[in-house]
């Protein structure tokens, strides 16, 4: 009689992963091997859950997978638009310490997104353009950017804001996650402050 052991099985599942075991006639199996396989919720002959694992395809484990490597994949892209926000606020601390204050609180909100902060509902402010009921629905931009507005005062500080709003709102539409929305609105308050002072440039 050969036993087969824990050991034996780690070895095994390391070349190539399986999820049941056939024991061969004149083999069985160490309690630690047992153990092993019911811990990796792999099939075996002599276990009474066989049967009830057996059903369970192999399918269903891919798409979990393909979720986790989809759900990684969006982490690693808010953390690297979280830099682009530290990285203009650095840029802006030279010309514009409140609006490099802004940016930078922006980015520490961006890391509560599909979390629930406490002070969420008093973090932006209303203008003509948008209040604190609408502040998390979708809207276009206030007006296009382009070389006119870059060539102006605070050309390099539109420039930088719409570039962070182009990359939220990618990522939000890649995400299909509407808690984005809040971030979009107030860099656009931002953009319409910087070009046109307190005068509202919504059409």
């Amino acid at each position: 009689m050969k036993f087969i052991t824990e050991d034996d099985l780690r070895i095994l599942f390391r070349k190539e992963p399986f999820t049941s075991y056939d024991l061969l006639e004149g083999t069985r199996l160490t309690p630690g091997a047992r153990q092993f396989l019911v811990d990796k919720k792999i099939s075996f002959l002599d276990d009474p859950m066989a049967v009830k694992r057996k059903t369970v395809k192999p399918e269903v484990k891919k798409e979990e997978t393909k979720q986790e490597m989809k759900d990684q994949r969006f982490l690693l892209k808010k953390k690297t638009l979280q830099a682009q926000f530290l990285e203009a606020g650095l840029s802006f601390m030279e010309r514009d310490v409140l609006l490099a204050e802004q940016v930078f609180d922006l980015e520490r909100r961006l890391s509560f997104v599909g979390k629930e902060s406490p002070d969420e509902e008093n973090a932006f402010e209303s203008c003509t353009g948008f209040d604190k009921e609408d502040f998390h629905k979708p809207f276009s931009d206030c007006f296009e950017i382009t070389g006119f507005h870059a060539q102006s005062e605070k050309g390099r500080e539109i420039v930088l804001l719409h570039r962070l709003r182009c990359s939220v709102r990618e990522l939000a539409a890649e995400a299909e996650d509407e808690n984005f929305n809040p971030v979009i609105n107030r860099l656009s308050q931002m953009i319409c402050l910087a070009y046109g002072g307190k005068a509202c440039q919504r059409k």
